[in-house]
């Protein structure tokens, strides 16, 4: 083998020094950095897989929210604003009268307060038959305005076929008029 000269091995080492100083200070600190931007790659993949499936039920939580407006605003057309009070009472005083109910006695009570609505108690005192308490209650539950019976006392009357009766009823209203929202 020939004989290097001392140049040819100083510029061998120098090359070797610059070779190492290159992948020690650039290609090391570089692959690090392309690791650690894989991590964040697959973690923000990873991420971006679990809000996919997420946002997948989003259209089924819309519809759902739109069915629960359309059931609401049945509600909201059931429960009336309290300047409608009066027609409800006069339509119950009808049904009573219409089923030949005696002895009437309504007696609206105090309004509680709920969340979204209030609730008014009316008691309500009359005589009649079975059949026709039957069909008055049925025209109470056929009625736009939501109402419901709390309580129901049904007794026996000195006269033949004809029963006292004692209902309260929860009529419910909120304070603001629809017309303005």
């Amino acid at each position: 083998m020939r004989n290097i000269p001392r140049d040819s091995w100083i510029m061998l080492g120098c090359l070797v020094v610059l070779v190492l100083t290159v992948g020690w200070c650039v290609y090391l600190p570089q692959a690090r950095r392309m690791d650690d931007v894989r991590t964040r790659i697959a973690s923000e993949r990873a991420l971006l897989e679990s809000n996919e499936r997420r946002a997948a039920i989003l259209p089924d939580v819309a519809r759902r929210v739109q069915e629960m407006k359309t059931l609401y605003q049945e509600l909201d057309q059931r429960i009336p604003a309290r300047t409608e009070l009066g027609g409800f009472l006069r339509e119950i005083s009808s049904h009573l009268n219409s089923e030949k109910l005696s002895s009437q006695l309504i007696e609206p009570g105090n309004p509680s307060r709920e969340d979204l609505f209030h609730t008014l108690p009316i008691i309500m005192r009359f005589q009649g038959s079975y059949l026709a308490l039957a069909e008055f209650l049925k025209q109470i539950d056929g009625m736009q305005r939501l109402a419901r019976v709390q309580k129901l006392r049904i007794t026996r009357s000195s006269e033949e076929g004809v029963l006292d009766m004692e209902l309260q009823l929860n009529i419910y209203f909120t304070d603001t008029d629809r017309t303005t929202r």
